[in-house]
């Protein structure tokens, strides 16, 4: 089986796909190896490995932030192997040795590495998870080129996923000219789109013509909805796997057991059959995009800040607190659901699917974690139930109410008077945010947030204002 990580023992419980690494050869290059992708593509990868159309399917692994070589030394030196740990909401447990990426590339300490891997006509696959803000554009889809990192990148450095895709991309121009397909996996509505739109916007910064030209005539952007819960790596599951097989595993990861992988059936060359091993091939990822963020992405944003201000550390106390369970099934019913309209998804029976995983004890996902980047999840989760009401005439008061939530917590996170620590990006966006009248006023009428809403439907600027003013009293 060519193994890193042997089981000494309980070897029973441990699944170990049936195929030997050494006859697996790299067609997936993945740039931003976190703990999502290891819970999800990955997993999806080495089930394929075990079939016979998935030999030519292993992943080599790409780190691109200097600020985790650290952490990825230890994933190299484990020869990118690690065992998930799947936990049910019942408390029911797997593990799984997962092998999937044979090979791994620090591109912050190699770059050229990368290059060269991505300019190899076996690769024809590469997908991406470099969290949403790792693409740098702005609310109209415009790359932000004033953005230091931008900005450092176009003279020639090495700061983001454009940086790398460009060196790579233009290698294989020159190179293997082979098509290739470019797949993002972070949780972007279109996101295929928004990957195209930025790097295009990038070659179009760089002045390079040429390889503008040959991406639009061999690279094609599938677009793709991936979910799964997967809460930041934990020592407690690092130690239970160590101590359950006596392993020297570093890099556990855990996740829920809900697992789905959606993707438009776009690619340039060849694609890997992943419909053998339950993903789903589609002409359209719209609607599965729709119900998750409206349903999971705006209901963990709507009801997290809440559970800070009730003082709450793990978002399943949310689920089993009477008042924001209420809260969470009516934002579903009366706002969300009514504003996404006609679905090919069955949205009640999604509604229960998200509220059953929301309220897993087991997968520990912390309020901390959830609160993170509320500037830029909004305008993306929350936004669409918000105009999706208006326009057809409804007030949407529990999503006003969930806004209201985030902007006391704000205010408390500047005071000092709120147990959760708020890590946000986009600190220097909320300072005018300030918790009076006029602070009020500017965050209502913020076009970042809130878009066109504030002109054309009048009535938002004093919704919003009264569902601050009883969120204030309520949480004085």
């Amino acid at each position: 089986m060519s193994n890193q990580l042997h089981a000494t023992r309980n070897a029973d419980k441990l699944l170990v796909r049936n195929y030997d690494r050494s006859d697996i050869q790299a067609g997936v290059m993945h740039l931003g190896v976190g703990a999502f992708h290891r819970a999800h593509q990955a997993v999806y990868f080495d089930r394929l490995l075990e079939t016979p159309e998935g030999k030519n399917w292993g992943i080599i692994g790409v780190n691109l932030r200097p600020h985790d070589s650290q952490a990825f030394s230890r994933f190299v030196a484990q020869k990118g192997e690690y065992v998930l740990k799947t936990m049910d909401p019942e408390g029911h447990t797997e593990y799984e040795h997962i092998r999937a990426i044979i090979g791994q590339i620090d591109g912050a300490q190699t770059p050229e590495l990368v290059d060269e891997t991505m300019a190899s006509e076996n690769i024809k696959l590469i997908t991406s998870t470099v969290t949403e803000g790792g693409y740098y554009l702005d609310e109209n889809r415009q790359l932000m080129l004033d953005h230091e990192a931008i900005e450092a990148d176009i003279a020639g450095g090495r700061n983001t996923i454009y940086a790398f895709l460009y060196a790579g991309l233009k290698r294989r121009s020159q190179t293997s000219k082979a098509k290739i397909t470019l797949l993002c996996c972070d949780n972007l509505r279109h996101n295929g789109e928004v990957m195209e739109a930025g790097l295009m916007q990038f070659l179009a910064a760089k002045g390079d013509a040429e390889l503008a030209a040959w991406v639009e005539e061999n690279v094609t952007f599938p677009c793709s909805m991936v979910d799964r819960i997967t809460p930041k790596p934990s020592p407690v599951h690092v130690q239970d796997v160590q101590e359950t097989f006596g392993i020297d595993d570093q890099m556990t990861v855990m996740g829920e057991d809900y697992l789905q992988w959606v993707i438009q059936d776009h690619f340039a060359t060849d694609k890997p059959a992943l419909d053998l091993v339950n993903a789903q091939f589609v002409d359209d990822v719209v609607a599965y995009e729709e119900a998750k963020i409206r349903i999971l992405n705006a209901g963990h944003t709507n009801v997290v800040y809440q559970a800070a201000l009730k003082g709450m550390q793990f978002f399943d106390e949310a689920m089993r607190d009477e008042e924001l369970r209420d809260y969470f099934d009516r934002f579903i019913t009366e706002d969300s659901i009514p504003a996404i309209g006609d679905s090919i998804v069955d949205l009640p029976a999604y509604h229960k699917i998200i509220a059953r995983r929301f309220s897993n004890a087991n997968i520990g996902d912390t309020v901390e974690r959830i609160c993170t980047d509320g500037y830029a999840k909004f305008p993306i989760f929350v936004y669409p139930s918000l105009v999706g009401c208006y326009k057809i005439g409804r007030t949407p008061a529990k999503t006003l109410q969930g806004i209201a939530a985030w902007f006391v917590y704000v205010q408390k996170s500047r005071a000092g008077t709120v147990a959760t620590p708020y890590h946000e990006p986009n600190l220097e966006a909320l300072e005018p945010f300030t918790n009076d009248p006029q602070g009020i006023a500017a965050f209502v009428s913020d076009s970042f947030l809130w878009g066109e809403i504030p002109t054309e439907y009048p009535t938002f600027k004093d919704d919003l204002t009264a569902a601050i003013n009883a969120m204030q009293s309520q949480y004085a």
